[in-house]
């Protein structure tokens, strides 16, 4: 799991590395498997490449190497 100040990148554009400033859960509203609905994280990163703040879901997400 991450934690605020943890250094990642998205896993589908790696060149877009940042460092979380803030994560929070997400009410789930629909999903594609049986079972009951859990929250899922959600993380804001910003990023080194652009100076902007991204948000995405943490599962899209991963370390990054210093």
């Amino acid at each position: 799991m991450f934690k605020i100040g943890d250094r990642v990148c998205h896993i589908y554009h790696m060149s877009n590395a940042g460092i979380i400033v803030e994560m929070y859960q997400q009410q789930v509203t629909a999903e594609n498997t049986a079972g009951v609905f859990s929250k899922r994280w959600m993380v804001r990163f910003k990023s080194e490449l652009d100076n902007k703040v991204y948000e995405m879901k943490a599962q899209d997400l991963m370390k990054a190497d210093l």
